[in-house]
Protein backbone atom coordinates (compact mmCIF):
# COMPACT_ATOMS: atom_id res chain seq x y z
CA UNK A 1 0.00 0.00 0.00
CA UNK A 2 1.15 3.41 -0.83
CA UNK A 3 1.19 5.90 1.99
CA UNK A 4 -0.17 9.33 1.29
CA UNK A 5 1.58 12.31 2.69
CA UNK A 6 -0.18 14.16 5.42
CA UNK A 7 -0.91 17.50 3.91
CA UNK A 8 -2.18 19.98 6.40
CA UNK A 9 -4.48 22.54 4.91
CA UNK A 10 -4.47 25.86 6.54
CA UNK A 11 -7.96 26.53 7.81
CA UNK A 12 -8.80 30.10 8.52
CA UNK A 13 -10.28 30.66 11.88
CA UNK A 14 -13.97 31.54 11.80
CA UNK A 15 -14.66 34.63 13.80
CA UNK A 16 -17.93 36.17 14.77
CA UNK A 17 -17.25 39.08 12.40
CA UNK A 18 -16.60 36.74 9.47
CA UNK A 19 -19.77 34.78 10.25
CA UNK A 20 -21.73 38.03 10.40
CA UNK A 21 -20.30 39.13 7.04
CA UNK A 22 -21.12 35.79 5.42
CA UNK A 23 -24.64 35.90 6.85
CA UNK A 24 -25.12 39.46 5.63
CA UNK A 25 -23.92 38.54 2.12
CA UNK A 26 -26.29 35.59 1.99
CA UNK A 27 -29.25 37.67 3.18
CA UNK A 28 -28.44 40.29 0.54
CA UNK A 29 -28.24 37.57 -2.14
CA UNK A 30 -31.59 36.17 -1.03
CA UNK A 31 -33.04 39.68 -1.07
CA UNK A 32 -31.79 40.24 -4.62
CA UNK A 33 -33.34 36.97 -5.77
CA UNK A 34 -36.60 37.86 -4.05
CA UNK A 35 -36.61 41.24 -5.84
CA UNK A 36 -36.14 39.45 -9.19
CA UNK A 37 -39.01 37.07 -8.47
CA UNK A 38 -41.17 39.92 -7.19
CA UNK A 39 -40.45 41.88 -10.38
CA UNK A 40 -41.53 38.89 -12.50
CA UNK A 41 -44.81 38.73 -10.58
CA UNK A 42 -45.39 42.40 -11.43
CA UNK A 43 -45.45 41.36 -15.09
CA UNK A 44 -47.79 38.44 -14.33
CA UNK A 45 -50.09 40.78 -12.41
CA UNK A 46 -50.14 43.22 -15.33
CA UNK A 47 -50.86 40.38 -17.78
CA UNK A 48 -53.71 39.12 -15.58
CA UNK A 49 -55.28 42.60 -15.50
CA UNK A 50 -55.08 42.81 -19.30
CA UNK A 51 -56.54 39.31 -19.63
CA UNK A 52 -59.39 40.14 -17.24
CA UNK A 53 -60.18 43.37 -19.12
CA UNK A 54 -60.16 41.57 -22.49
CA UNK A 55 -62.35 38.75 -21.17
CA UNK A 56 -64.87 41.18 -19.66
CA UNK A 57 -65.01 43.07 -22.96
CA UNK A 58 -65.43 39.83 -24.91
CA UNK A 59 -68.15 38.54 -22.58
CA UNK A 60 -69.94 41.88 -22.81
CA UNK A 61 -69.90 41.70 -26.61
CA UNK A 62 -71.01 38.08 -26.52
CA UNK A 63 -73.86 38.91 -24.14
CA UNK A 64 -74.96 41.75 -26.39
CA UNK A 65 -74.92 39.43 -29.42
CA UNK A 66 -76.94 36.77 -27.61
CA UNK A 67 -79.53 39.38 -26.57
CA UNK A 68 -79.83 40.51 -30.21
CA UNK A 69 -80.27 36.91 -31.38
CA UNK A 70 -82.91 36.27 -28.71
CA UNK A 71 -84.83 39.38 -29.79
CA UNK A 72 -84.75 38.22 -33.41
CA UNK A 73 -85.86 34.71 -32.42
CA UNK A 74 -88.76 36.19 -30.44
CA UNK A 75 -89.79 38.16 -33.55
CA UNK A 76 -89.55 35.02 -35.70
CA UNK A 77 -91.60 33.06 -33.18
CA UNK A 78 -94.29 35.75 -33.19
CA UNK A 79 -94.28 35.73 -37.01
CA UNK A 80 -94.67 31.92 -37.08
CA UNK A 81 -97.60 32.13 -34.65
CA UNK A 82 -99.21 34.87 -36.75
CA UNK A 83 -98.67 32.93 -40.01
CA UNK A 84 -100.17 29.80 -38.45
CA UNK A 85 -103.19 31.82 -37.31
CA UNK A 86 -103.57 33.44 -40.76
CA UNK A 87 -103.37 30.04 -42.51
CA UNK A 88 -106.14 28.77 -40.29
CA UNK A 89 -108.28 31.80 -41.17
CA UNK A 90 -107.58 31.39 -44.89
CA UNK A 91 -108.56 27.70 -44.73
CA UNK A 92 -111.84 28.55 -42.99
CA UNK A 93 -112.59 31.29 -45.53
CA UNK A 94 -111.80 28.93 -48.44
CA UNK A 95 -114.21 26.37 -46.97
CA UNK A 96 -116.94 29.01 -46.65
CA UNK A 97 -116.61 30.11 -50.25
CA UNK A 98 -116.13 26.58 -51.55
CA UNK A 99 -112.47 26.77 -52.56
CA UNK A 100 -111.36 24.02 -50.23
CA UNK A 101 -109.08 21.32 -51.73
Amino acid sequence: MKKTANVKTKKSKMTLDKLAQISQQEFLAVGEQFDKVDHRFDKVDEDMKILRRDMETGFGELSSGVKEIMTKLDDIQNDVIEIHDLRGRVERLEKKVGLSH
